[in-house]
């Protein structure tokens, strides 16, 4: 067989042409797994355009392999090829290179062996399709024995160029040689075992295709080839400098990510980033390729498939100097070099295990103070109640410092500090095992207290506490004074949930900060009623406006100098459905303390402006604002709107305020105040001298009118000292041009000192009680509906005035009062 081969190649073929036939086939078979190779890394969808070109490529030289060898076929005799035949053997070529193809790059379990007999099949039928093809003046015989020999040979050529293909997915040199094998062998092999025997009486057709004509096309087919070659090379020489550069700069990503990146083999460390090598510690030069996964970590991580499932998992791994370091771990698949390789991906955590440890401290403890917080407190308040019970009780104590805003206000925020680390810490020296200390915000504690001497071991404990926060704090050279009062209520004497036990401490606090300070009290029934009842209070308050419950009472002022009223103070009268009169001095703070005074004041405003406006004599009106109206920015747009909406002349609306409005926050109030006076409104410095009086207040604002507070006025007449603060007030008022006014006045030797000082405005009593506007009636509407002639000025008129206060005084003697403007 071998012997038939070589005497067929040397002596009928003309062997240059069979080595240009060789090396085309090579050449194809070399483009061909080139881009077969190409077209793995392709996605599905694009890969049918690619398949063809593979199929041209492939089938287009083993045609052009098997027609160049049969141009170097020399039998001797004349030779041409029938058209037909020869355009199905191309056919035949490229749909079974195609086929072949294709079932190879599915990458089955058969893949490599069915590709292959696939494309010996195609090969074949080409071959013996060509061979039909051929036309000469002989008859063909074949020797079926050495073609079944050759067919066989070619198979085994075939299948190994593909399964090393297949399998190896590198070996493309190798297996373009081995298909060039198979494409020769079963050419050559089936030519060797053809005979031709000369027979005069056959004819070659016309419409054969003459040697020429076929060189021509084969010519044509191995450019096409040769072209798709040269470009296959140019772009595997890109691919491979890209190769190159993406190795590169997947290298560099890998050496400069964060976490540790390593390609195992099995559980050996063939290959890591700088990263890891810093975490094990091991040298990278001594180490690589020796260090195993168990020398570091305690076990292997787990591969898990499920994406909703985290792949890290946290593992303490050990480095090369036995320290411990807390990492996350997973393993990856990974495709390094075209090979699928394990990558151990190690990350370190601890930094974030210690910030992930410093929020869950910050969550539960004051970041000032260190000791624990309000959340802290209430976990450990629902779970004392839990586990509570009369034979296991439990206290809770509330703690308020005392003097320590003027501490802030003195020495800055950072002496406030200080002391309050200061007694966070101290507190917490006096706790028991199992007690806590918590800071609920600003300078308020709470101390959660077990004992079995319940309760005298909280008493205990609270005088402790009281004791050593009263001892001096140095703080920059500074020794500053705080002390503590403290609430306690006890569980489950006192209360039957954890709120309702805060809420009751609380409540035992408010009853310590009002009866002396520094001092401890307990939560006792009376409280419990007090603070229902305050409760209900604040609900019927906040309602009291809409129900028609609150009214406004009218006090005359008198100017002693025209003997005429020139004015009312609007006062507010609360009438509650079941409890009646409720004072002012009860309910006027409980509306401040809850914002209801807001809406209240607003309230009160309006209607003493619309009444003031049905007037018909320009009468002076004067309303309270509390320092709470001005804690928004609204009270100038509101004064503004009801002065539009009640068309009363500004001039007439006299706004008082207290000097606490001022202590309080006076850079926010001053600007307030300009802009309320440039609506045309007075402003009335209220209840001077019962604060602290500074006179700075009178630098700062342009007040129009102080009135004297009527404690003062009350001594007049039994006090050397609140006569010669009175005269003081008179004397500074006339010195700055002040309209000065005495309240509280009830008595004629009150009326006589103030007018022999030089007061000449007064409010009291002695000229009438507040009343309602209708008692005035004959006043503000108009003096002539009483039907006098005088027009309310005589001493009937005076006395009908002043008829409720049960005074009498003849006319001259007092005053005459009369409605006069100011």
């Amino acid at each position: 067989m071998l012997l038939s081969v070589y005497t067929c190649l040397t002596q009928e073929h003309d062997i240059r042409l069979v080595g240009l036939a060789a090396g085309i086939c090579f050449l194809s078979s070399l483009t061909g797994f080139t881009l077969a190779h190409q077209v793995r890394g392709v996605a599905p969808q694009k890969q049918a355009a690619w398949l063809l070109l593979l199929a041209f490529v492939s089938g287009a030289g083993i045609w052009a392999t098997h027609f160049i060898a049969m141009l170097a076929y020399q039998p001797h005799l004349p030779t041409r090829y029938a058209p037909g035949t020869t355009l199905l053997s191309v056919l035949l070529s490229v749909a079974g290179a195609g086929l072949a193809w294709k079932v190879a790059l599915n990458s089955g379990r058969y893949a490599g062996l069915l590709s292959g007999c696939t494309l010996a099949v195609g090969i074949s039928a080409m071959h013996f399709t060509g061979m039909a093809a051929f036309r000469t003046t002989g008859q063909l015989q074949y020797s079926f024995s050495e073609v079944g020999l050759t067919l066989s040979a070619g198979l085994v050529c075939a299948v190994a160029a593909t399964y090393l293909f297949v399998t190896t997915k590198r070996s493309r040199f190798i297996s373009a040689v081995v298909l060039t094998l198979a494409i020769c062998v079963i050419h050559f092999g089936s030519m060797a075992a053809v005979t031709i025997i000369p027979d005069a009486e056959i004819a070659i057709p016309p419409s054969a295709i003459d040697t020429a004509a076929l060189t021509v096309i084969i010519g044509s087919l191995s450019v096409a080839v040769l072209g798709i070659t040269f470009a296959v090379a140019a772009m595997e020489a890109r691919l491979r400098r890209h190769a190159a550069e993406e190795a590169e700069r997947l290298k560099h990503f890998a050496q400069s990510a964060l976490e540790g990146l390593a390609i195992l083999e099995g559980d050996r460390i063939i290959d890591a980033n700088e990263t890891f090598w810093h975490l094990v510690g091991y040298d990278v030069s001594q180490n690589s390729g020796q260090l195993h996964l168990l020398d570091f970590l305690p076990r292997r991580p787990e591969e898990r498939e499920n994406p909703i499932i985290s792949a890290f998992q946290e593992q303490r791994l050990r480095n090369a100097a036995g320290g411990m370091i807390d990492v996350e771990t997973a393993i990856r698949t990974a495709t390094v070099g075209g090979i699928h390789r394990e990558m151990l991906v190690v990350r370190d955590i601890t930094e974030r295990k210690a910030a992930a440890a410093r929020i869950a401290h910050l969550a539960s403890h004051d970041p000032l103070t260190g000791v624990a917080n309000r959340l802290s407190l209430g976990r450990l308040l629902a779970q004392s109640v839990t586990d509570a019970s009369v034979e296991k009780p439990f206290a809770l104590l509330c703690l308020d410092l005392d003097r320590f805003k003027a501490i802030n206000d003195m020495h800055g925020h950072p002496a406030g500090d200080a002391v309050l680390i200061e007694v966070g810490r101290r507190i917490q020296s006096c706790l028991d095992e199992g007690d806590l200390v918590a800071r609920l915000g600003g300078d308020e504690f709470a101390v959660l207290h077990h004992t079995d001497a319940h309760p005298h071991g909280a008493a205990v404990l609270a005088e402790r506490i009281i004791d050593l926060v009263s001892q001096p704090i140095v703080f920059e050279g500074l020794s500053l004074h705080v002390g503590t009062s403290i609430g306690i209520a006890l569980y489950p004497s006192n209360a039957t949930s954890a709120e309702d036990l805060h809420k009751k401490a609380d409540l035992a606090l408010y009853r310590a900060k009002t009866e002396g300070r520094g001092v401890l009290r307990f939560f006792d029934e009376a409280m419990d009623r007090q603070l229902s009842k305050r409760h209900s209070m604040e609900h019927d308050l906040r309602m009291a406006a809409s129900r028609g419950e609150l009214h406004l009472l009218y006090q005359p002022l008198a100017c002693l100098e025209t003997g005429g009223i020139i004015g009312f103070e609007t006062l507010l009268r609360w009438t509650h459905p079941v409890h009646g009169p409720v004072s002012p001095a009860e309910f006027v703070p409980l509306a401040e303390e809850t914002g209801v005074i807001t809406a209240i004041g607003e309230w009160v405003l309006r209607e003493a402006c619309q009444e003031a406006a049905r007037w018909k004599q320009p009468l002076k009106i004067a309303v309270n604002l509390s320092p709470a109206q001005f804690g928004t920015d609204q009270i100038v747009d509101i004064v503004k709107q009801v002065l539009g909406e009640t068309r009363l002349d500004p001039g007439r609306l006299d706004l008082e305020i207290t000097e606490g409005l001022l202590i309080k926050n006076p850079e926010r109030a001053l600007p307030m105040l300009n802009q309320l006076r440039s609506l045309g409104v007075r402003i009335v410095m209220d209840d001077f001298g019962t604060g602290y009086s500074s006179l700075s207040y009178f630098r700062t604002f342009p007040f129009d009118k102080v009135k004297i507070d009527q404690t003062f006025v009350r001594d007049l007449t039994e006090s050397r000292e609140a006569l010669a603060i009175v005269k003081a007030i008179i004397g500074l008022g006339k010195g700055l041009g002040l309209s000065i006014i005495a309240e509280g006045v009830e008595t004629v030797e009150q009326m006589e000192l103030l007018l022999a000082e030089g007061c000449h405005k007064i409010q009291g009593y002695l000229v009438s009680p507040p009343q309602p506007i209708a008692h005035f009636g004959w006043l503000v509407v108009d003096p002539l509906s009483s039907g006098h002639p005088c027009h309310g000025q005589c001493d009937a008129c005076f006395e009908r005035l002043r008829a409720p206060t049960g005074l009498r005084s003849p006319r001259g003697d007092i005053m005459r009062l009369s409605t006069s403007r100011m």
